[in-house]
């Protein structure tokens, strides 16, 4: 980009530039809480690292003085800041309320004057965001690329914070649905030895299945809020485009990719054991940057303050859905893919999953079960699925079975010895 290409506000108006000061004043101070580095602030914002060192040294925003378009605002304005909290700092509403009351002036002087006295009342309302003991976690996904036995997937690491100590638990799944998502908060539960009493949440479908831009009106995930009723929490949607609502748990997501950069595991399991031994020896026992104490420590404030959920059993999840067999007799659920008998080709079956396992039925009838797969692109093969084809019983003419290397086609049926068939189903099951 060329200076021909910048554009610049123009600093004609004094309001403009103290408006300016101001914004700037707090998103540098937003940013820099969040634990981004001055460099990159200054990246983002178009200013100089002098000029973010600069404001951060100064304790208060600089002032907002009023300007001789503001005098006939001078009259109202103990209205205005009286009902500025009731309207929730709406510039259009006070407007509107100021026309009955006989003011002759526009409604962009009146944008003029809220904007700053909300801008305070947001960055006020973040600074006192701190939380009592046990009141309040805040939970939220973050992703990373990790090599899981010499290969390179993608991570989903679920993160939960408590508000108060800062204490985190943080574990590794091969994506974010529903029962990720509810198992991971079982284990923080048994993980803290408890539960605190709300939980503040984005706004993903595991959640939130709709909302209004101001929160009044959310529409929850059924089974979740089945969930959070069988556990006695109370759970909280943050508004959108607010990140500051659920900032700790963010620079908690941020910290773990830090850790797990670079590094390189056997498996996912190996992962998150990993995780957890770094959470137990450094991330609990550092000193926080906010609280300027150990969360460890302050742990033990709000311990016993925690919901029990002991002698609870698990919540119990089980998803479902309908698949057709294919001709290799293999079904595909959730990227992996499994066998059964040959004499359900083409037919639909059902697909459950319970914890480690994985069910399919056909007419209400379990047909097979096999382990669930651990990860993606993988498959459970059992050999007796394939007998009937292998002795020749109603072979068909192409007989197609699906492997790692792609397609085996058969063409027309030939008499082999069976140590052949017996060889390729072995392969294929490797």
């Amino acid at each position: 980009m060329t200076n021909q290409d910048v554009c610049f506000l123009p600093r004609t108006a004094s309001v403009g530039r103290q408006m300016i000061k101001h914004e700037l004043w707090h998103e540098i101070h937003s940013r820099f809480r969040l634990r981004e580095s001055k460099k990159s602030i200054a990246r983002s914002v178009g200013v100089s690292v002098q000029t973010v060192r600069k404001i951060l040294k100064q304790d208060k925003a600089p002032c907002y003085k009023r300007t001789k378009q503001d005098g006939m605002l001078v009259s109202y304005e103990g209205f205005i800041r009286q009902r500025l909290p009731a309207v929730g700092y709406c510039a259009r509403s006070i407007y509107e309320e100021l026309v009955e009351q006989g003011y002759p002036g526009s409604y962009d002087t009146v944008k003029l004057f809220v904007r700053p006295l909300r801008r305070e009342a947001q960055a006020a309302a973040t600074v006192r965001f701190e939380t009592p003991p046990a009141q309040q976690s805040q939970v939220d996904w973050g992703q990373c690329w990790s090599v899981l036995a010499g290969k390179r997937f993608k991570v989903h690491l679920f993160v939960m914070t408590l508000g108060y100590s800062r204490r985190m638990f943080c574990k590794g799944t091969w994506n974010e649905q529903l029962p990720a998502f509810l198992r991971s908060h079982e284990e923080a539960f048994d993980h803290f030895g408890g539960l605190t009493h709300e939980y503040i949440y984005d706004n993903p479908k595991t959640v939130v299945l709709s909302r209004d831009l101001e929160g009044r009106r959310v529409k929850w995930n059924p089974t979740f809020w089945d969930f959070s009723r069988y556990y006695g929490f109370r759970a909280w949607a943050h508004r959108p485009y607010r990140a500051q609502t659920k900032g700790k748990v963010e620079s908690g997501v941020k910290y773990v990719k830090r850790y797990l950069r670079g590094k390189a595991f056997e498996s996912l399991e190996h992962l998150n054991q990993s995780l957890a031994n770094w959470i137990a020896k450094v991330a609990d026992n550092r000193i926080h940057g906010t609280t300027h104490r150990k969360p460890i420590d302050m742990f033990a404030e709000e311990q016993d303050l925690l919901i029990s959920h002991k002698g609870k059993p698990r919540y119990h999840i089980q998803g479902r859905a309908v698949r057709h067999v294919a001709r290799d007799c293999m079904v595909t659920f959730e990227t992996n893919r499994y066998s059964v008998p040959r004499r359900f080709v083409g037919k639909p079956v059902e697909v459950q999953t319970d914890r480690d396992r994985l069910l399919i039925y056909y007419q209400g009838q379990l047909v097979v079960s096999h382990p669930r797969c651990q990860g993606k692109y993988q498959h459970e093969i059992k050999k007796e699925h394939y007998f009937g084809i292998f002795y020749g019983e109603d072979l068909p003419s192409v007989a197609m079975l699906h492997f790692d290397h792609g397609p085996l086609i058969q063409q027309d049926v030939q008499v082999r010895d069976l140590a052949f068939y017996q060889e390729l189903v072995e392969g294929g099951a490797q």
